[in-house]
Formats: C-alpha cells, sequence, structure tokens
C-alpha cells in the first residue's frame, strides 16, 4: 500500500472526477496511476524500436497484398468443411 499526498486542488478534482463517475476515488487514482505506467511503458517501447530502425519502409499497399496473400495460402492449408 502507498500513500500520496496531493496537492488542495488535485484532491478535489480527483473527489470530482470519481463522484462524477460513480467510483470510488482509490478506484480513479488507481486507473490514472496504471495508464500513466502504461503511457511510459509504451514511449520505452516506441524509443527502443526508434533506436534499432534502419529506415527501410513498405508501402501500404505492398503490405496489404501480402497480407490477403497470406490469408488466401492459410484458407489453402485448413480442410474443407463437411
Amino acid at each position: 500500500m502507498i500513500t500520496v499526498k496531493l496537492p488542495q486542488k488535485a484532491e478535489k478534482l480527483l473527489a470530482d472526477m470519481a463522484k462524477a463517475s460513480g467510483r470510488t476515488v482509490d478506484q480513479v487514482a488507481t486507473e490514472a496511476i496504471l495508464e500513466a505506467i502504461e503511457d511510459w511503458h509504451d514511449a520505452a517501447i516506441a524509443d527502443e524500436r526508434l533506436r534499432d530502425d534502419d529506415g527501410v519502409r513498405i508501402p501500404l499497399d505492398e503490405m496489404m497484398r501480402k497480407i490477403e496473400r497470406r490469408e488466401i495460402e492459410e484458407r489453402r492449408k485448413k480442410p474443407a468443411a463437411e
């Protein structure tokens, strides 16, 4: 368990948000903290991918053709329903 000391204005806004959404202050705070953690994690992944970026790009129409061909091949491999 952790305790967070909030400025009075933030505490009031949090309470207002909880009341308006029909949730408890703890629920709203927990959700906000988890969203912040997810955002941080997503940003870290994006930074890592940018560092590893080789600059190669595939046009969307080419990617769509590749996906369509893969789907056709997958359907051919499935046995026909009886």
